[in-house]
């Protein structure tokens, strides 16, 4: 017999334009995802977008105003600097779209940017690495600014440990008597160099890392 789980998964996107400065006047949408136990967040993200996403209409989101976001700089990454210039994706057009007032999204309009809860409230972004950079680049200092995915338990708590290591692929089971957090993956690299050890610890040393190239 299989266990379900629950998760929430919340949208979050800014109101206006890119390029307008907002105090934190948001619009959310929250959804609560069932499925099997031994799926992992992926798979929480592709029901969403499957089964939830569609169905969103304007008026379903609420009117938010957050006092205090989220730096983007203390969010956790999964890729070092060397894997994001060995990727072809161009953050710097994505930032001249943003400067312009275009928030960057997929071609569903689900946002690039998705960002997991962990059990110690930190905040992991497991998919739009590039994205954030463009962001960052574009002068954004706080989550908030940028449209957004983030996955939680159903409670809004953090997920374990052993869930984020789906993010390392079948590198998990090299990870388990080990801390994910001093480690990141490169996906470029031949199987055997893929997991790294961790360089740069959240998203501004990231960004410093490769401002001076973005």
């Amino acid at each position: 017999m299989f266990t379900m789980i629950r998760r929430k998964v919340k949208f979050i996107s800014p109101k206006g334009q890119a390029n307008e400065k907002s105090p934190g006047s948001v619009k959310t949408f929250s959804s609560i995802v069932s499925h099997e136990k031994e799926e992992d967040v992926y798979a929480t993200v592709e029901k969403f977008r499957e089964e939830v996403f569609p169905g969103i209409t304007e008026e379903r989101f609420r009117e938010e105003t957050l006092n205090e976001g989220a730096p983007l700089k203390s969010i956790i990454n999964l890729h070092n600097a060397d894997e994001i210039r060995r990727r072809e994706t161009s953050v710097g057009e994505m930032r001249d779209k943003i400067r312009s007032g275009d928030h960057v999204l997929m071609p569903d309009g689900l946002p690039n940017v998705k960002i997991v809860k962990t059990e110690k409230d930190e905040l992991v972004c497991f998919d739009g690495h590039h994205s954030l950079l463009a962001y960052m680049t574009a002068g954004k200092k706080y989550l908030h600014e940028v449209p957004h995915l983030i996955v939680t338990l159903q409670s809004g708590e953090g997920l374990e440990d052993e869930e984020i290591l789906a993010f390392f692929g079948d590198h998990k089971e090299e990870l388990c008597d080990l801390d994910w957090r001093d480690y990141t993956i490169s996906w470029t690299n031949p199987p055997e160099y893929q997991l790294e050890r961790r360089k740069q610890e959240n998203m501004g040393e990231l960004f410093a890392a490769l401002e001076s190239e973005v």
